[in-house]
Order: structure tokens, then sequence, then C-alpha cells
């Protein structure tokens, strides 16, 4: 009898364990999942702020701005289910924010590029 009992609780001993690993492997994965999205994002805006740096010269509080403008476009418009007039807004947004940081002769410089303002915006 006392050799089942201590099978018993051997048994449950190692059921418990089993499924803790089981589910700290499965907490890792989600926790990964948004690490590699917010790198895709900060890959995706440095893309852009490289862009834009081509064709205008930028200060270091206008880099600053814009990074963080073009990480915000590139989080909202990973977001699933986006509608193409929500996308719209969006892209008008954008527009509007990065033209607000930018001086009058930037602006002239980006206005006379359309492709880079519509790679920039959308």
């Amino acid at each position: 009898m006392k050799k089942i009992i201590a099978l018993f609780v051997i048994m449950l001993a190692f059921g418990a364990t089993a499924n803790a690993q089981q589910k700290k492997a499965a907490a890792q994965t989600a926790t990964q999942q948004p690490a590699d999205a917010d790198a895709a994002v900060n890959q995706a805006a440095a893309k852009d702020m490289g862009l834009l740096s081509e064709t205008v010269k930028l200060t270091d509080d206008q880099n600053k701005n814009l990074k963080r403008l073009f990480q915000t476009k590139h989080k909202m418009l990973a977001t699933p289910n986006l509608t193409e007039e929500r996308k719209g807004v969006i892209y008008q947004n954008i527009e509007t924010k990065l033209k607000s940081v930018l001086d009058a002769d930037q602006i002239a410089k980006l206005d006379s590029n359309p492709e880079l303002l519509k790679k920039l915006t959308h």
C-alpha cells in the first residue's frame, strides 16, 4: 500500500512539473511576437527617415519628432482589419503632421517629389 501511495505522489509531482514547463514555453513565444513587431516598426520608420533625409536636411528636433511620427504610422497601419476609409484618414493625418514639423523650404522640396510624399504617408 505504501508503494502505491508513493507511486501516486511521484506521478502527481511529475505531472505538475510537466504542465508548468509547457505553459512557460507558450508564454515565451507570446512575448517574442511583440518584440518582433516593434523591431519591424522601428526598421520601417528608419527606412522612412532615410528616404526623407536624402531629400531634405533635418534638424535633430525634426529627426526625433519625425521618427516618432513614422513609428506611430507603421504601428497604426499594422493593425489588422483596417478599412480603406480608415487608412485614408491615417494617410491624411500623417501628411498633415509631417508638414507641420517641416519648414516652408522643406515642404516645397517634399511637394516637388510626389512619389516620395506618397511613400512617406502611405
